[in-house]
């Protein structure tokens, strides 16, 4: 089974998922913060089981295919700068760390080919997503890419929330968020998709390229258009009185937000602001996270 992520940590953590063995914790070398926890508790932190297969198997494609343009091809210039941007958009952009992203870039790419490639053999493939704008995007692009071989697609949705036990609920707000010995816990959710099914998930792809917007969001579970400041209200309602350093805006607005949104999306629309006169620069740094900002 070829298991397709839309992400880069939880590509990461399926690759781990894949063949997951539960660690020797009492050989572990281990270092905690506070009171180390109990032999119970460490059980329960590293229980998991395998979802099967090897690393291999795994593709991740985390083209952020929800802002941008995406009438234009996913190799196109125009997405490699989005996806630059949002890993130089802190000041880091030396030499070996734009080699090195040029590398990532090309793997991307790479890995688009290997998934037509698995499809043309007939492999199983199956789509892990969810609501987090990125994810629900990347979904619909694959069913778009999948629908004309003789593959069998499934799909993984994540659900809002898991019971855990009698008094305990976890959230999630995308696969990134999931241990890795736990995702065969979502196996059973797995659905095979029709032919009917995928069609109908690629012409919504096709709807939303000739909505012509650069930013999609997910509004009662439909990706929808959105216009490029739909998330600034949430940043404006956190922005403290005095002055503050960007990343703790940033960080407030992630952790009371779940929205699956990533943290450069959020500094873009700060800097925007700045630019607008809405919020003005006290403390310039090169790292623009750290920089100390307020109101005029």
């Amino acid at each position: 089974m070829i298991e397709v992520m839309f992400g880069e940590s939880e590509g990461g953590a399926m690759k781990m998922a894949k063949n997951y063995q539960k660690p020797d914790i009492d050989n572990m070398a281990i270092g905690w913060f506070g009171e180390k926890p109990s032999r119970e508790e460490l059980d329960k932190m590293f229980d998991g089981e395998a979802v099967g297969g090897n690393s291999s198997e795994v593709i991740c494609i985390p083209f952020m295919l929800d802002i941008g343009d995406i009438n234009v091809p996913v190799e196109n210039e125009h997405r490699k700068n989005i996806i630059m941007d949002m890993y130089t958009i802190n000041g880091i952009d030396d030499k070996n760390t734009l080699k090195s992203l040029e590398k990532t870039w090309n793997k991307y790419l790479s890995e688009v080919e290997r998934l037509k490639n698995f499809a043309e053999h007939g492999e199983n493939i199956r789509l892990w997503y969810s609501d987090a704008p990125y994810s629900a995007c990347g979904f619909h692009y694959a069913c778009s890419l999948l629908k004309d071989y003789s593959c069998r697609v499934f799909m993984v949705k994540l659900p809002d929330h898991v019971k855990t036990s009698d008094n305990e609920i976890q959230f999630y707000s995308s696969w990134g968020e999931v241990e890795a010995g736990k995702f065969y816990k979502f196996l059973p959710l797995a659905k095979e998709l029709s032919e009917c099914e995928l069609s109908s998930f690629s012409s919504a792809w096709g709807e939303l390229k000739g909505e012509d917007s650069s930013l999609r969001a997910v509004v009662s579970g439909k990706v929808i258009g959105v216009p490029e400041d739909f998330y600034d209200h949430l940043i404006k309602k956190e922005i403290p009185e005095g002055e503050f350093v960007m990343a703790r805006l940033i960080g407030k607005v992630l952790g009371k937000y779940q929205l699956g949104v990533g943290d450069w999306w959020y500094a873009k629309r700060i800097n925007y602001m700045i630019e607008q006169g809405d919020l003005e620069i006290v403390q310039k740094n090169k790292e623009i996270y750290s920089q100390v900002l307020r109101r005029p």
